[in-house]
């Protein structure tokens, strides 16, 4: 085991919430330092995005099967629109004279620590392309650098294709805030949610989001114009991942060129980052973790999952932009209502990777996590705990890892890809109650 990874482990490890003490934290809310939710690059152009009048017509099975779905041009026109349902604001709320935005994407305590940088080609609407910084409070890309069609012509070359670049970063403060030395696990989440998010919009487009996984921190930091911008103590943006937005009939590669990443040296980028807030604590477990996960050049890998058919029916009205736009939390259910085993089955179905499915096919990684569900109100399914094994060869380290008086009897009705097993058979809901 490398010395980062130990370092990783013992970050986990020491974040862990116990039945008997939670992981560190703040203990209150500092309400005079909670971090401005929106990022701005002071100083930098807007450049205004249309916000959407027509969501189209793809139903809520074209969220995840694109064979119906429609090609549209990479028109900045478009692009809003794939912002706004990726990483837009979907409504603002108000209390006792307090009000707060709510976001498509979802996030650890509505705090959205993930912001957007886009690389655009040029395009009508913006002659010159550039690199952008996606402002969700105003709809609107800053313009931090002007790219010019040289670069991007080598750009095309390499990619053999049109498209654009998504680049996500993480600002550990906005978690960290509320939830102390555990942020930097919910700002991994956090990136996760987006990249899904991303994936779903470009879905709608006929646009396929690929993780280009051979590049490193260092590349990112480059091409973003990380590099030169003064951070604010503690409010640094650190790169996460590049995503290439393309046709998704066609396939890419997952690297870059040095001489293409080394091109973003020579622009001239603007704006200095706005204050988050007046005062910070400093988690040094954050900083650690954070600095033993850089990643660095890679060799690009490429992932290939199964083409299982979706279980379930169209629902034709049910349209997919409605359901992004009215994304809200689960608080709190009536604690009566069931449902069918069916439907049961058809949302476990949705968390099953495939290679022609977003949002798995952004191909970050292989399988690596399994659903422990606690089910209580499935007609006709024994109510209980279940374990959903979402990679079959994982299945016998997950055992020894187990309890030994654990049943792992498969259910024999549900579908053959679907790997469920009943664990134990019983009323666990204030079992689960603790470990939400």
């Amino acid at each position: 085991m490398t010395d980062e990874a130990r370092v990783v482990i013992r970050y986990h490890e020491r974040t862990k919430h116990h039945p008997h003490r939670y992981a560190a934290s703040p203990g209150f809310l500092d309400w005079a330092n909670e971090p401005n939710p929106f990022r701005r690059y002071e100083e930098t152009p807007l450049l205004d995005l249309p916000l959407g009048e027509d969501d189209g017509e793809v139903d809520y099975r074209g969220l995840y099967d694109r064979r119906k779905n429609i090609f549209r041009p990479f028109s900045l026109e478009n692009i809003a629109k794939f912002l706004e349902l990726s990483m837009g604001l979907s409504a603002w709320k108000s209390y006792g004279g307090s009000s707060w935005a709510l976001r498509m994407n979802p996030s650890s305590g509505n705090l959205h620590p993930t912001e957007a940088h886009l690389v655009l080609p040029p395009m009508p609407e913006n002659s010159r392309g550039g690199v952008f910084h996606y402002s969700p409070f105003f709809h609107a890309l800053e313009q931090r650098a002007v790219l010019g069609e040289g670069v991007w012509s080598g750009i095309r070359r390499h990619l053999g294709m049109d498209g654009f670049f998504v680049g996500l970063s993480s600002i550990y403060w906005r978690e960290s805030w509320k939830y102390g030395e555990r942020a930097f696990r919910y700002c991994m989440h956090d990136v996760g949610h987006a990249i899904a998010c991303l994936s779903f919009s470009a879905n709608l487009l006929g646009w396929k989001a690929t993780y280009l996984n051979a590049l490193s921190n260092g590349d990112l930091e480059i091409m973003l114009g990380f590099a030169g911008v003064k951070w604010k103590r503690f409010e640094e943006e650190k790169p996460d991942l590049l995503l290439f937005i393309h046709d998704f009939e066609r396939d890419v590669p997952r690297d870059l060129p040095h001489e293409i990443i080394e091109s973003f040296r020579s622009l001239s980028f603007v704006g200095e980052p706005n204050r988050l807030s007046k005062d910070h604590r400093e988690w040094l477990a954050i900083e650690e973790v954070s600095s033993m996960t850089v990643k660095p050049k890679t060799a690009e890998m490429r992932y290939r999952f199964g083409d299982h058919l979706f279980l379930g029916h169209e629902t034709p009205s049910m349209d997919a932009a409605k359901i992004i736009r009215q994304r809200r939390s689960a608080p709190g259910f009536d604690g009566k209502t069931h449902i069918t085993k069916e439907d049961f089955f058809s949302m476990l179905d949705r968390t099953i990777p495939r290679s022609s499915s977003a949002p798995f096919d952004s191909e970050l990684f292989e399988t690596s996590v399994h659903l422990l569900l606690f089910v209580h109100r499935v007609s006709a399914l024994d109510q209980g705990l279940y374990f959903l094994v979402r990679e079959e060869k994982d299945l016998g380290e997950i055992k020894k890892r187990c309890h030994d008086h654990f049943l792992w009897k498969r259910v024999e009705d549900a579908p053959k890809h679907l790997s469920l097993y009943l664990l134990k058979k019983g009323d666990f809901r204030s079992e689960g109650a603790v470990a939400g």
